[in-house]
């Protein structure tokens, strides 16, 4: 049984908003269709996890995942009971098209009533239309060298210059189908990390690992080039096709993407080739995309500076989300080009067989590892704002996600309220974030990782799916209902120099 301890906030003088966000700004949380459906078996994911040749690439398969394809009402009730009016979702892409140029009535039926069900609880859809998964028609990964080139049932990847145009399809399909109950659409999720981890990492499909300049130049960049090209196909494909303003806001189609970028330091801040270095790799790991399709600008040579223009990806994106997660040092180092510079990154070090000590790199306070591995760093949501705003002037931006991997409810709620904290005083400096957007509703299967980390506003049991309310939930329902953070909860969640202890 589900019970919700949304505290009763006094509304008198004695308790007040001390944070009190703009009116009108946009409060809510967000899923994965691979993450939380189950059942996904047709894209490139299911092949990761399960063909023998990718043993050992993931913690578990993903299964029944949170059930979620058959329990998304009930789960739309916790968002309502949150006072959340956004919703983020994704479109499984390997659902609706199982096969090249094939639609799947019944599977189009299915997400049109998912999110008939927000719009019935007054829940905005934003919908991801690309979240890290292909068909297995796009790249058959148990014939991943395509010796015998492309056919309609493997097109040998994103390289394979008809299949941004098949994405645009899709795209252009979803906004004609959808239209009108959605307003917002995000191409891509996470485009420059689904590069970086799937073609030189290894870490997600195809699992390409090889982290040399070859491998950059090889694998990375023409994947990014296919995306660029995509996003713009897209974006114009879903402004073409969607014609209705759902909710009467005079908005049509906002289409933009989202974006991982985290808070990159250099480890000696007074030594200049380690702040060189920091630069370097922001710009790889959260700018490189961005400044493709809004900049319209490839940074070929990864040296930092984009120098090859390419008007035809340019100011494809209306509203730009970013999604944050912790603090990164960076360490110059030569040996490592073209970025020369290696991040204080453990599964980055352990691919280079070093470890954290080995190279230097400062161990996090105990208190604010995450169960991701990585450091929590509740200021960094706030402080890129502004870097952001003045890279893409004019371009709205949006929290999409931003959350922590934890079973200790008091650490899920500190994290909220104190990233809060720092998003509130950005926005107070004039920075263009309209909405934060929490990762996640429930917890979820986490890609590689597998059901390990906790990311959920609620808990799941993988035994019998029930969903439970998290500390997170409760604090997170209490600033919906006040647009802002209250004396009391400030003073319960947002003092401290690190999280409270817990995995």
């Amino acid at each position: 049984m589900l019970i919700l301890l949304f505290a009763c906030a006094d509304e008198d003088s004695g308790d007040p908003v001390i944070y009190a966000f703009p009116e009108g700004f946009r409060w809510g949380a967000a899923s994965a269709a691979h993450q939380v459906e189950g059942g996904n078996t047709n894209n490139n994911w299911y092949q990761f996890e399960t063909l023998p040749e990718f043993a050992g690439k993931t913690d578990e398969p993903s299964g029944a995942a949170t059930e979620f394809y058959t329990r998304y009402e009930a789960d739309f009730d916790l968002l309502e009971r949150m006072g959340a009016d956004v919703f983020r979702l994704s479109i499984e892409w390997s659902r609706v098209e199982r096969s090249r140029d094939t639609w799947d009535e019944a599977e189009w039926d299915h997400y049109r009533a998912v999110i008939e069900a927000l719009r019935a609880r007054d829940i905005e859809p934003m919908v991801t239309l690309h979240h890290f998964t292909d068909p297995i028609w796009v790249q058959d990964l148990s014939d991943l060298d395509c010796e015998a080139g492309p056919t309609d049932t493997n097109m040998c990847g994103w390289t394979n210059p008809e299949v941004p145009a098949e994405f645009a399809e899709f795209s252009g399909e979803a906004a004609t189908r959808l239209g009108d109950l959605v307003d917002e659409w995000s191409t891509f999720n996470e485009p420059g990390g689904y590069v970086l981890s799937g073609y030189l990492g290894g870490a997600f499909p195809p699992g390409y690992s090889n982290l040399t300049v070859d491998g950059i130049q090889e694998n990375v960049i023409p994947v990014m080039e296919a995306l660029a090209t995509a996003n713009a196909l897209a974006y114009d494909a879903v402004k073409a096709a969607d014609r209705s303003d759902a909710n009467s806001d005079n908005v049509i189609a906002n289409v933009g993407f989202t974006n991982s970028i985290q808070w990159i330091v250099p480890l000696d801040e007074d030594n200049p080739d380690d702040v060189a270095a920091a630069e370097r790799i922001q710009s790889l790991y959260g700018y490189a995309f961005p400044d493709a399709v809004i900049l319209g600008k490839l940074d070929r040579d990864l040296d930092g500076t984009p120098e090859e223009d390419h008007p035809e990806w340019a100011n494809k994106c209306d509203l730009l989300g970013y999604q944050y997660y912790y603090r990164m040092p960076v360490k110059y180092q030569a040996s490592f080009p073209p970025v020369e510079a290696i991040p204080c990154d453990a599964s980055v070090l352990e691919a280079l067989g070093m470890s954290l000590s080995d190279f230097g790199c400062p161990e996090p306070h105990p208190d604010d590892i995450t169960q991701m591995g990585y450091e929590h760093y509740s200021p960094g949501l706030g402080l890129l704002a502004e870097p952001m705003a003045e890279r893409y002037p004019g371009v709205q931006l949006r929290v999409t996600e931003a959350g922590i991997a934890t079973t200790t409810g008091k650490r899920r709620a500190e994290s909220i309220v104190r990233q809060l904290v720092g998003l509130h005083a950005a926005i107070e400096d004039g920075q263009p974030v309209d909405g934060y957007i929490h990762w996640s509703l429930t917890d979820n299967f986490e890609w590689a990782e597998g059901f390990r980390p906790r990311f959920g506003l609620y808990s799941v049991d993988y035994d019998t799916m029930e969903r439970s309310v998290t500390e997170g939930a409760t604090v997170l329902g209490q600033i919906i209902k006040d647009n802002g953070i209250r004396q009391s909860v400030y003073d319960s969640y947002g003092v401290g120099e690190h999280l409270s202890p817990g995995e």
